[in-house]
């Protein structure tokens, strides 16, 4: 299993096998063209390229990690996947345990900031 998480503007997640049919798969997941950033070397967030075109909704958590790594300088709109970096060949690795677990409980507490 190559393992990816799919973080939705309502702070929902989704665990997302990427073995097969990566790119549709990711495409499928942030809703058209995806833009890949590497906030870290082995964190990859997957964004809408067309994201501010369209007029998709505040992705707070992704926006929240950009900021984190580039400053206050963008904000990323709609559903977004996280991977892990790339490899040497250039091919998208898994997303570790370790952030799984991390951006999962990162979206529960804001889901339950906001909807409380």
């Amino acid at each position: 299993m190559k393992t990816a998480l799919r973080i939705n503007t309502d702070f929902t997640t989704e665990v997302l096998d990427l073995s097969t049919n990566e790119y549709s798969q990711i495409r499928d997941a942030v809703g058209g063209l995806i833009q890949p950033v590497d906030l870290k070397p082995d964190l990859t967030l997957w964004c809408n390229e067309e994201g501010k075109l369209v007029s998709l909704p505040l992705n707070i958590i992704a926006s929240h990690l950009w900021e984190r790594s580039f400053g206050p300088t963008d904000l990323i709109l709609g559903d977004c996947v996280f991977t892990g970096g790339t490899d040497e060949e250039g091919e998208t690795m898994e997303l570790s345990h370790a952030w799984l677990v991390q951006l999962q409980e990162f979206a529960a507490k804001f889901q339950r900031e906001i909807y409380a």
